[in-house]
């Protein structure tokens, strides 16, 4: 009797763990959620304080959360297995449906633009000079952002694929340049914060990444 007592405690005591476990990552969820949302309402809230044509507003709700989601996206690949352990998701997948939706918005905003001024001119590259490559870095972003997507999708053929999809580094902080020069909702001051602090972050994974990748084969020959 007292073996299958301490027998049935132990399993009591195991499930609790288990159910305790599942209760923290279930608030971090939430909470993340939540930040999320109230951050995607605030941006929304300040959007529709300059009300404008259809198509123009179209072009500037793409261009903003797809903005955050690239920048959500590139977040979640610094923490893979939080990410896993919090949502229950593969991280793959979830990594993936936000760089999707993030692309499909960064592609929505040309598309509307070019719709409304009937010019398709706006989907071509300017490389000179450094002031309007900046400007206008929104172009070359997108192709960029196109080529390290689809590079992804093949990457079981390519062995250096990773390389080319730093390219995504490059391209946000190129969207970021183009935000702050001439993005119409970019001029309120919390907004070129919330751009500045998220190129800082993007920057700051990009290098942690490099310098982590570096360290590995030194620690290997040892």
């Amino acid at each position: 009797m007292g073996r299958d007592n301490s027998g049935e405690n132990t399993r009591n005591h195991s499930s609790g763990k288990e159910a305790s476990g599942k209760k923290a990552p279930n608030k971090q969820l939430y909470l993340i959620y939540g930040i999320i949302l109230v951050i995607v309402l605030f941006v929304a809230y300040l959007l529709l304080q300059r009300p404008g044509e259809p198509l123009r507003m179209v072009a500037r709700f793409a261009a903003t959360f797809g903005y955050l989601t690239i920048f959500l996206s590139i977040l979640s690949s610094e923490y893979m297995a939080k990410i896993r352990k919090i949502s229950g998701m593969p991280f793959l997948k979830a990594h993936h449906n936000l760089a999707r939706i993030g692309v499909l918005l960064i592609l929505i905003h040309p598309l509307t633009l070019a719709l409304e001024g009937q010019d398709f001119l706006i989907f071509l590259p300017i490389l000179y000079p450094v002031s309007l490559f900046l400007a206008f870095g929104g172009r070359v972003a997108l192709y960029l952002f196109l080529l390290a997507a689809g590079i992804a999708m093949y990457r079981k053929k390519y062995r250096n694929w990773k390389k080319v999809h730093y390219l995504n580094y490059l391209a946000f902080l190129l969207v970021t340049a183009h935000a702050l020069l001439i993005g119409s909702d970019f001029k309120l001051d919390i907004m070129r914060v919330l751009a500045l602090v998220m190129a800082a972050a993007v920057t700051g994974i990009f290098i942690h990444k490099r310098s982590s990748k570096k360290i590995k084969p030194r620690q290997n020959r040892k």
